[in-house]
């Protein structure tokens, strides 16, 4: 269920934060008013903090966890910004503010073609939410997943494993050390022109790829994406 809007801002207290991989931490909360969200979808929030940089205290995440879940999972890589600095230093009972409901359509879609779901790095937040709700639901995971890392240290491999063994419709593939192009990906999903396709990262790559789709024909009609603008193409 998209949750309808927010009469006020909402805080959020930090349950735990845990290290995934590499610089990926996890952070869970509880939000003191309840409210609903589908599965890949984004929200708003604040953390002030002193001395912030000129990215100041407020930042776009999308929810990792599945609302079924009912707690609020930000995954995110800790840079040197200020922001992040401050989220990895919350303790539990520190808080976050909740600036809006939350937004997007990088949902579940069942349009009688088949799934090709595309992550680069951090990117695979939103498909984490989705394929665990589903899971959850007992519902298909008939999708093919590209998930594209600069090295082996991805979060939510043990999760994508034990899947993959609950429903054989799902395929993972991965991609190291190399950024994904279209020529990849057709070699990859050979019925990827045939498919809906979502694709999820760094904003730079996301647009890149998006354009090189469309161009080896793709129709833009059956091509979905999510930029993280936080990422460029050294970092996702």
């Amino acid at each position: 269920m998209i949750n309808v809007g927010l009469e006020k801002t909402v805080a959020l207290t930090l349950i735990e934060k845990e290290h995934l991989v590499d610089d990926v931490w996890t952070f869970r909360f509880k939000a003191d008013e309840p409210f609903t969200w589908t599965a890949g979808q984004y929200i708003s929030v604040e953390l002030p903090h002193n001395n912030p940089d000129g990215k100041g205290t407020k930042r776009w995440f999308t929810i990792s966890s599945a609302p079924y879940e009912q707690y609020v999972q930000i995954t995110t890589r800790v840079t040197d910004s200020t922001f992040k600095q401050a989220l990895v230093a919350l303790k539990p009972g520190g808080e976050l503010t909740l600036l809006d409901q939350p937004h997007g359509n990088f949902v579940w879609l069942d349009k009688g073609r088949p799934l090709v779901f595309v992550a680069t790095g951090l990117g695979i937040t939103p498909f984490q939410s989705i394929l665990k709700q589903r899971a959850h639901d007992a519902l298909p995971l008939d999708v093919t997943l590209i998930y594209n890392g600069r090295t082996l240290a991805l979060p939510f491999k043990d999760e994508l494993k034990e899947w993959m063994k609950l429903d054989r419709g799902l395929k993972v593939k991965y991609v190291i050390g190399e950024r994904l192009n279209a020529r990849h990906l057709l070699e990859l999903v050979p019925a990827l022109n045939e498919s809906l396709v979502y694709i999820s990262g760094a904003q730079p790559l996301m647009l890149e790829l998006a354009d090189a789709l469309k161009n080896q024909g793709l129709p833009a009609s059956q091509l979905k994406h999510e930029l993280f603008p936080s990422y460029t193409k050294n970092n996702y």
